[in-house]
């Protein structure tokens, strides 16, 4: 008998602990950072970028502040996602919700040839309310002249969108984006049984991150305390894949040799 035949006798049973996966969803062009129109109900179609109003280089607030260097260009250098995010919760209304906390980190160029390194949320404040001079970007992400965050939010055929500020006592640490959706969505339908089972766990897939940041107009925005401060108006969107699979643990037991 040849060595391949004679194998077959050694084989053996050898139990496999791994996951099986009952059902997945991949949303595709997911935008996780925009803005509603002040004012106006949000469209379930569009998204519209977030207006930042980023602060000129040398610019300082006053009641007549100098014009600064206005911004050149924005570019994104890294989307820090938070430690146990993004999570996946199933709720009493047979819905899935994923929710994803991130922070970004932007290159500011001026046309005076200066950069600087801008994270946000957290140099993040609104127009006409200081943040103890830590604050490099204004944004009506936050409620003019306070300290509230504004959510914004989408509802469009099942699926709702939502996206917050983290905040952290008075320190904005990151953005949270919320998705829910209808469990009928998984291909294939996950079944009310395998719902119940203890080991059912959620595994989430970021891929295709991807932004658009466009410059757009000079605005002097205000300070507080009738003080005023040049800033350059850029507009801001990100958007990414984001796959979800739910499953299982399972034992499996197969016929073969263990190298181990």
């Amino acid at each position: 008998m040849t060595d391949a035949v004679n194998s077959v006798y050694d084989w053996q049973r050898i139990e496999i602990y791994t996951k099986q996966i009952l059902g997945k969803k991949a949303f595709r062009d997911v935008c996780v950072f925009w803005q509603n129109r002040p004012g106006e109900q949000p469209d379930p179609v569009i998204r519209h970028p977030v207006r930042l109003y980023i602060i000129n280089d040398g610019s300082c607030p006053g009641p007549s502040p100098s014009a600064g260097s206005p911004v050149k260009s924005v570019r994104l250098c890294k989307r820090a996602v938070m430690p146990d995010y993004p999570k996946n919760t199933i709720t009493g209304s047979r819905k899935s919700r994923i929710t994803h906390r991130f922070s970004l980190v932007l290159l500011v160029e001026y046309e005076n040839g200066e950069f600087k390194v801008i994270t946000l949320p957290r140099q993040l404040s609104a127009p006409g309310f200081s943040r103890g001079g830590s604050a490099m970007v204004f944004s009506e992400l936050i409620s003019p002249g306070t300290d509230n965050t504004v959510s914004q939010n989408r509802n469009d055929a099942g699926l709702s969108e939502k996206l917050t500020l983290v905040a952290e006592g008075n320190i904005l640490t990151a953005f949270e984006y919320a998705l829910t959706f209808p469990l009928s969505v998984f291909e294939p339908e996950i079944s009310p049984i395998d719902l119940e089972n203890p080991t059912l766990q959620s595994i989430i897939l970021l891929s295709n991150l991807r932004y658009e940041a466009d410059v757009v107009e000079p605005y002097m925005a205000p300070a507080g305390e009738g003080q005023f401060v040049w800033t350059t108006a850029v507009d801001f969107i990100l958007y990414e894949d984001i796959t979800i699979k739910l499953g299982i643990e399972q034992d499996i037991l197969v016929q073969g040799l263990s190298e181990g």
